[in-house]
């Protein structure tokens, strides 16, 4: 069961929200609904409303554990994208015409949010400047930076998708020392993640979806789903909370890295958490030194997976890659305390950020950090976020997408929702839409300890990958330890 979340009030967004997170009631009775979504994050709050655009007259309920946007919904990076982890590799089992279309989906995901909220009325600091991909620290960020172009080459994106930018041109973008090249792409957009997911519950609930909050679904202790008489597709199944049950033909499991506290996903789904921070606000003239005067969203060509923004408050919000617990223990609290770009580490999973950020921009030494929290996501298998519906089972699932779900939330939402209410949509066809049993389609993650001692060792490796790599000159070994990454991240994939 889940019950609590738990270290939202670290963040900088729930800090900066402008409004009282008020909640609202609980499920304290028996109820039916066609389509019972477990989950009021961005994929199943997407989900709900899609589903009640496409089908009105469904009764939709959703289920939350904690707020609407408790969860990583509300504590990410705020990179609304028009792309996802493994959306080369779904575009490669299609040709001509459907490639097209489905790239125009994924690629349009950013005007179509932009659309959307202002149709919705959703205002979460929106803005549509880019994102930057840089290669500056070390000289073999060069080399990344152009393979990963030719991938998108070789998958069909042009320069308008994704071009590389000379160090010069990059430099004015975001003035990294050493700045070699930048691959600069317009299908990213800078949003406030908690204003994102509270506004999206407004609408939801305007379209006629009804939220339950503090209601958390204790398929761990009852029976998993109770087959009653037939419903809208199939079955109807009994979903459990501490003072009530919904019954309804399909259930939505859209948990993100939540699944496995209840038991849903039989390791399909890797939870990880990531953490972030945000200094204070910064001056223009400190913001002329940086760069990303059109707000851009960026990261550095690491296997770090560094990824920032500039907030609305001029504030640098900064995250890089977290960890894995044993078991898919699920982290959300941080314990952060306030420090100074520049100080001695205080051995906390803080300090690679802060020295991330002095590396990147040095003149920023004395500024203060403010915040740092993290939250839970969730890696598929092979990098492969789905959008699954078993119509025999009356189950469903959306989701695992490795950090990048702001934006793919809302294509595979509006997917899942086609799938149960409109199949015969284009999305329903769409490779990341699946019918069937999970087993049929989704790989498992292999038993423990081996995803903690993978994704353990693959953390020690590209830190001290890192560490050789910025290295003037580098040790003659280097290579060798590249090598070992390269394949560590091959079998983590």
């Amino acid at each position: 069961m889940i019950s609590s979340v738990g270290g939202l009030d670290e963040s900088l967004w729930y800090l900066t929200l402008g409004e009282p997170m008020l909640p609202r009631a609980s499920l304290e009775n028996d109820i039916e609904a066609d389509v019972c979504i477990l989950g009021a994050g961005y994929s199943g709050l997407w989900t709900a409303l899609f589903l009640k655009q496409k089908q009105p007259s469904l009764k939709v309920v959703v289920l939350e554990a904690a707020m609407a946007g408790e969860g990583a919904s509300g504590r990410n990076g705020g990179w609304l994208m028009g792309s996802f982890g493994g959306d080369l590799g779904y575009l490669a089992q299609l040709d001509g015409e459907a490639r097209r279309r489905a790239k125009a989906r994924i690629t349009g995901t950013v005007a179509r949010a932009a659309n959307t909220f202002s149709e919705l009325g959703i205002q979460c600091d929106f803005h549509h400047g880019g994102n930057l991909y840089q290669a500056a620290r070390y000289p073999q960020q060069l080399k990344r930076l152009q393979a990963e172009l030719a991938h998108f080459r070789e998958a069909g994106f042009d320069e308008e998708d994704y071009r590389l930018l000379s160090a010069a041109d990059a430099s004015h973008a975001l003035n990294l020392p050493g700045t070699q090249a930048a691959l600069y792409t317009p299908h990213c957009a800078r949003v406030h993640p908690l204003k994102l997911a509270r506004g999206l519950a407004r609408a939801a609930e305007r379209a006629g979806v009804v939220i339950y909050e503090h209601s958390p679904v204790q398929l761990a202790e009852k029976s998993r789903f109770t087959p009653s008489e037939s419903g809208l597709k199939t079955q109807k199944n009994t979903v459990f909370t501490p003072k009530g049950s919904v019954r309804a033909a399909v259930v939505v499991a859209a948990l993100e890295g939540y699944q496995r506290l209840l038991g849903l996903d039989n390791r399909t789904s890797l939870p990880v958490f990531s953490v972030l921070c945000a200094t204070e606000p910064l001056s223009e003239q400190q913001w002329a030194t940086i760069g990303l005067e059109n707000r851009e969203t960026f990261a550095d060509a690491s296997r770090l997976i560094t990824y920032g923004q500039r907030s609305a408050d001029n504030r640098l919000v900064f995250g890089a890659r977290g960890g894995y617990g044993f078991g898919g223990a699920v982290k959300t609290q941080f314990g952060f305390t306030p420090r100074t770009l520049g100080e001695s580490p205080r051995g906390d999973i803080f300090d690679l950020r802060s020295q991330l950020l002095q590396a990147f921009f040095p003149a920023l030494e004395g500024t203060q950090i403010t915040h740092g929290w993290g939250g839970c996501l969730s890696l598929s298998r092979a990098f492969r976020p789905h959008a699954l519906f078993d119509e025999a089972a009356g189950l469903a699932f959306v989701g695992g997408y490795g950090g990048e779900g702001v934006g793919a939330s809302m294509l595979f939402g509006e997917t899942l929702a086609e799938l149960i209410a409109r199949p015969e949509g284009e999305l329903a066809g769409m490779p990341w839409a699946y019918r069937g049993a999970v087993s049929e389609h989704l790989r498992r993650w292999e038993s423990e300890p081996l995803p903690w001692l993978g994704y353990s060792a693959s953390g020690l490796l590209y830190r001290f990958e890192e560490r050789l790599l910025c290295r003037k000159p580098q040790p003659g070994y280097t290579p060798v330890v590249s090598r070992l990454a390269d394949a560590l991240e091959i079998l983590m994939s």
